[in-house]
């Protein structure tokens, strides 16, 4: 079995592919231990160490960039806390109270949870999180995705790490490929997804998976 990569190996791979092949993508500055403090106080959850090593290396990706996850972007911390702040607010309202989520058992059946958080996004409402509640707690950290208008919660990945580390290799064998005018082949990368790959299948508009 290969050896997982490190987040900060990982990434740097990344960055060296999109600096290769996607000069539109572009990261913004590392962020401060105390700036990522500041964020665990105010959203009142721990930031993982994985997280923490990325924010270190950059804090997420610029506002114009092409985003790195397949069309999607790389938060920096003052969007994670905008972004869980805004849905979480809504959530207490009752915004979601009508609906019913598709969850598997190891993810809490809710449309949304206080405990996820937003790490990465399309811009058009829709995250991937950490789940820094799962209702075991073994499974800390694991990677899911959230999407507003749609019930399914889908495993992605067991942690941050593990996530990156395929995405890493499925960028080097060329699973992926990218132009300025359509962006990535795979939007939101979920071909990397290690769990429930043909969700989106038949669901218009949205992902297209194939093995």
């Amino acid at each position: 079995m290969t050896e997982q990569l490190y987040i900060t190996e990982s990434f740097k791979k990344l960055q060296d592919w999109a600096e290769a092949h996607a000069p539109e993508i572009s990261f913004r500055p590392p962020a401060a231990d105390s700036a990522i403090d500041t964020l665990a106080q105010k959203i009142g959850l721990p930031i993982p160490d994985d997280l923490r090593l990325l924010l270190r290396l950059a804090d997420g990706e610029t506002k114009p960039s092409a985003g790195m996850i397949g069309n999607w972007r790389l938060m920096p911390i003052a969007e994670i806390q905008a972004a869980w702040g805004w849905i979480s607010k809504i959530a207490e309202k009752g915004a979601f109270e009508d609906l019913s989520p598709q969850t598997p058992t190891y993810i809490r059946p809710v449309w949304w949870h206080p405990g996820w958080l937003p790490i990465v996004s399309s811009d058009a409402g829709q995250y991937f999180c950490l789940d820094m509640d799962p209702p075991d707690q073994q499974r800390t950290g694991q990677v899911i995705l959230f999407q507003q208008d749609q019930p399914e919660r889908p495993l992605v990945a067991g942690s941050l790490q593990a996530w990156f580390d395929r995405i890493a290799r499925d960028l080097e064998s060329g699973v992926y490929t990218y132009d300025e005018e359509n962006g990535f082949n795979g939007e939101g990368l979920m071909w990397s997804a290690l769990e429930e790959k043909h969700l989106f299948d038949d669901i218009p508009g949205k992902f297209v998976v194939k093995d």
